[in-house]
């Protein structure tokens, strides 16, 4: 076999030498750069010595000394009558003058007077002299004259200074003169050793070259023991190696791949390999067909790991291979490495495995297939019976014709939540599931939850409540629409099967992060009731699909038993696990854990607008004894294009309803001078113009049963408080349609309306900040929530603006303190007045509005305990009303 190309040389000691003789070309080029600054350095600063401004500064340190004796010369000498030269006097004066001030001012000198303090004292005291001096020889001859013998004598007095000043400047700019020649040594000692550095690297340079040349030596001799080693592997190889040519020209063909392809090594050498493929293209394609494998294209396989491809042995035979190619150089020639697997007995008895578990599966996917189409095949007529029998109640029936039909519509329903949940299982089995990464308010969503079930479990008298264990996390990264729906699910079982109990769901968090996960961490919750518990038995299969702990014909709860299968599924989705804890007679508790990422209240967003806008201006009757409640609603309404008119209790808005035509009447259920209920009768009783004017019911505590109430009282639909945007343009939406005009849906009665529980609609009822102040049985629970909601807060400034929030605002600080005034002087075991309950529901409203959820829940639940509807003692809450809203004041003023 000729001799291999050498595929060994990724990493040699070649390597290290370039990276060894960058190395010392590198520090050469440091010390040559080091030796030039150094005597750069040490040719300036001889420079800096030689030149004529140390002997100028010297020079001009003596010479104020000789001006001094010259002007004391001047002052003492006598012309030949006896007179003084009073010019010569002048001129010794005006010279040595000059001389002190170029000590003070000149740049030469500005370090020692600077620096030297006895050298700035001096100067400063024959300065001053010679100031002092000054007016007089200015000034006329006769005074000069007269006194020049005390000039003189305080001339002599001023020597000593001129001495000091002379001596100390010298000495300071001798010792400069010795810094710098001391600087100039250190220079040239540094030059001297950068010097012997180079010298140093020139020898290991010379020392590193000879050792290169060594190297090359061995290195060819190892080179040839390692292209033994390498055709030693290519011919012992159980994979076929081909070796070509840029061309395609096989090079190299090992025993590997004589045997594969039936084709000796001298038949392969010199032909294309492409020859070998059974793929027509590329074995007629020749120098192109090896391009393109090479260069790209679609099927581009150099360098993508092993691909399958067909081959054709020499006798015909076709038989799938594993082919993987290489690019590499000989030199400076391309070549290629095919590396080439028979991998036809693989196949074969993949195909036997697969054909059994295709058998194996058969049943299940007929099951799967049957479940699918059916749910499908039925929930499109459902889903036509159930917008018929719609339509159906907006006609004229009688009041027994309307029960029926609630009947059929509450029947088909049911029918279709169970059609659904066929729907999700069949989903999941075919990998459908999505899973969101959402900011969640667990607080709200477990809110939403209670909001939405509690009328149910009123009905089968329980009390339903949930509450935070340990601290609370109130963000979390996570999927809410599932976390909701496992919760609906547990919940929904848990009032099923519990009749005159309690319903409690707790959320806890671990502060441990999770192993494999840091940024992560595991939150539960529980579902806990006292109802029947779970036998045994039924414990293990309990989350089976179509699992029913009754299966007797006449069992009391209903359903397919698919809930609890759809919460399995979408826990193990999320990554977390679900499980049971039951007594029988006792009650059960079902606990799910899911990872979470801990995060921040995402900061408030504008939120969109309606999909289907109410098109066109409407007329508006707002009927709202609580002004604060009144405005917001006017406002937002008034933002949105509408004309509103303003009533504030409902015997003034029947009369507006009976004079004027509105569009719309929203009403408030509690006013006083006439409920919302009875204003309702009344304008339909009527004959006024807004006799058939859709009314909306506006209400913060609203049961199942009070939807009938409203709707019988002759309400079309209601909304909850705090109001807020979404809702109403949701609300307006529903009632109407057409672009001016009041187009009815049907008779005028809306469908019911929706809450945060209602299967399909958590996505509303999670973005709704309204949704989260649905009441709650519980009082107690969760005193750790969150007091204030954010979004409300913005919403509300957004529709008032600034300066009307900030108005509105006030007012309510000043209601809700009169109110915790007036009721803490109250005595505890005394009934509430009539009229103070009044009170406290007008201010739970205002706290409605401004998103105060803790102070708002604990006012309703006063209200309600005030009235008879709730079983917690009245003093209790009365003395936790004052801190509550001692801490809703503080986030409210901040």
């Amino acid at each position: 076999m000729a001799k291999a190309p050498d595929l060994t040389q990724r990493h040699t000691p070649r390597d290290f030498d370039v990276v060894l003789g960058c190395c010392l070309a590198l520090m050469l080029t440091v010390v040559l750069s080091l030796s030039l600054f150094y005597s750069r350095d040490v040719l300036n600063r001889l420079e800096q010595l030689q030149s004529a401004r140390s002997d100028n500064v010297q020079w001009t340190l003596t010479q104020v000394e000789v001006e001094h004796l010259s002007f004391l010369n001047a002052l003492e000498r006598r012309e030949a009558d006896g007179e003084a030269d009073l010019p010569r006097v002048r001129e010794a004066y005006d010279v040595l003058f000059s001389r002190l001030a170029t000590l003070r001012n000149g740049s030469l000198f500005h370090d020692l007077v600077a620096t030297k303090p006895e050298f700035r004292a001096a100067l400063t005291g024959v300065h001053d002299f010679m100031k002092a001096a000054m007016p007089l020889i200015d000034g006329p001859d006769e005074a000069l004259r007269a006194a020049l013998p005390a000039l003189a004598e305080q001339t002599r007095a001023a020597r000593q200074e001129v001495r000091r000043l002379s001596t100390t400047g010298l000495a300071y700019f001798a010792v400069n003169a010795d810094l710098h020649r001391r600087e100039i040594a250190a220079t040239l000692r540094r030059l001297a050793f950068d010097a012997a550095s180079l010298l140093v690297l020139l020898t290991a340079l010379s020392l590193y070259l000879l050792l290169v040349n060594r190297q090359k030596s061995r290195r060819g001799i190892a080179l040839e023991q390692a292209n033994h080693r390498m055709n030693t592997i290519l011919s012992t190889s159980l994979d076929g190696v081909i070796v070509t040519d840029a061309t395609g020209r096989v090079l190299e063909f090992n025993g590997a791949a004589e045997t594969i392809f039936r084709l000796s090594s001298a038949e392969m050498k010199g032909r294309l390999v492409t020859d070998l493929f059974h793929t027509d293209r590329l074995r007629d394609g020749g120098p192109a067909a090896m391009a393109q494998l090479r260069e790209g294209g679609a099927r581009q396989i150099v360098g993508q790991g092993r691909v399958r491809r067909e081959a054709r042995r020499s006798d015909g035979e076709i038989f799938p291979m594993e082919l993987a190619v290489q690019a590499a150089h000989d030199g400076e020639d391309e070549i290629l490495i095919a590396f080439v697997r028979d991998v036809s007995q693989q196949d074969a008895d993949e195909k036997k495995l697969v054909e059994a578990h295709d058998r194996a599966l058969a049943g299940e996917k007929a099951k799967a297939d049957f479940l699918t189409v059916m749910s499908h095949e039925i929930r499109t007529p459902l889903n036509g019976l159930l917008g018929n029998l719609s339509l159906l109640g907006g006609s004229d029936l009688t009041e027994e014709q309307r029960q029926f039909l609630r009947n059929m519509d509450v029947s088909g329903r049911i029918l279709l939540k169970h059609v659904d949940a066929v729907l999700d299982i069949a989903r999941f089995e075919a990998g459908k599931l999505q899973l969101a990464q959402e900011p969640v308010h667990v607080d709200e969503l477990m809110q939403n939850l209670v909001g939405g079930q509690i009328g149910n479990a009123a009905g089968r008298g329980n009390r339903l409540d949930w509450a935070w264990v340990g601290p609370p996390q109130h963000w979390v990264n996570s999927d809410a629409q599932r976390i909701y729906q496992i919760l609906l699910n547990l919940v929904g079982n848990a009032i099923k099967f519990t009749e005159q109990g309690r319903i409690t769901i707790e959320a806890e968090t671990d502060p441990a992060p999770l192993p494999d996960a840091p940024k992560r961490l595991m939150i539960e919750f529980r579902v806990s009731d006292t109802g029947q518990g779970i036998a045994e038995d039924q414990i293990t299969t309990i989350f089976d699909d179509f699992h029913t702990s009754d299966t007797s014909f006449g069992r009391a709860a209903g359903g397919a038993g698919l809930g609890l299968g759809i919460c399995r599924r979408i826990t193990n989705a999320m990554g977390g696990e679900i499980g049971v804890e039951s007594m029988p007679g006792e009650g059960s508790t079902f606990w799910v854990r899911l990872p979470v990422i801990p995060t921040e209240a995402p900061a408030p967003k504008d939120k969109p607008p309606s999909r289907h806008p109410v098109r066109g201006a409407l007329c508006i009757l707002v009927v709202e004894d609580n002004d604060i409640n009144l405005q917001v609603t006017c406002s937002m309404l008034e933002r949105e294009g509408h004309s509103v008119t303003c009533a504030r209790d409902g015997q003034s808005g029947v009369e507006k309803a009976n004079a004027h035509r509105f569009d719309l009447i929203l009403l408030d259920i509690s006013m006083p001078v006439l409920d919302g209920l009875e204003a309702t009768r009344q304008i339909r009783a009527g004959c006024g113009p807004s006799a058939q004017a859709p009314i909306i019911a506006l209400s913060a505590n609203v049961l199942p049963q009070d939807t009938e109430r409203f709707h019988a009282a002759g309400m079309d639909d209601f909304l909850g408080k705090p109001l807020t945007l979404d809702a109403l343009r949701r609300a307006l939406c529903t009632v109407y349609s057409g672009p001016t005009g009041v187009e009815e849906a049907g008779s005028g009665r809306a469908a019911e309306p929706r809450h945060a529980g209602a299967p399909g609609d958590r996505a509303a009822a999670a973005k709704d900040p309204g949704a989260t102040d649905r009441p709650s049985s519980n009082p107690t629970s969760n005193a750790q929530t969150s007091s204030i909601d954010a979004n409300k807060i913005s919403d509300m400034r957004q529709t008032l603006g600034d300066a009307g929030f900030e108005r509105l605002l006030g007012r309510f600080l000043d209601e809700a303190d009169t109110l915790i005034r007036d009721l803490s002087a109250q005595d505890p075991q005394e009934d509430i007045a009539e009229h103070m309950i009044g009170r406290i529901h007008k201010v739970s409203g205002s706290a409605a509005s401004f998103g105060t959820t803790e102070f708002r829940k604990l006012l309703n639940d006063t209200e309600r305990a005030a009235k008879g509807e709730l079983d917690m003692p009245l003093p209790e809450l009365l003395a936790r009303l004052a801190p509550c809203w001692q801490r809703t004041r503080v986030l409210l003023e901040a």
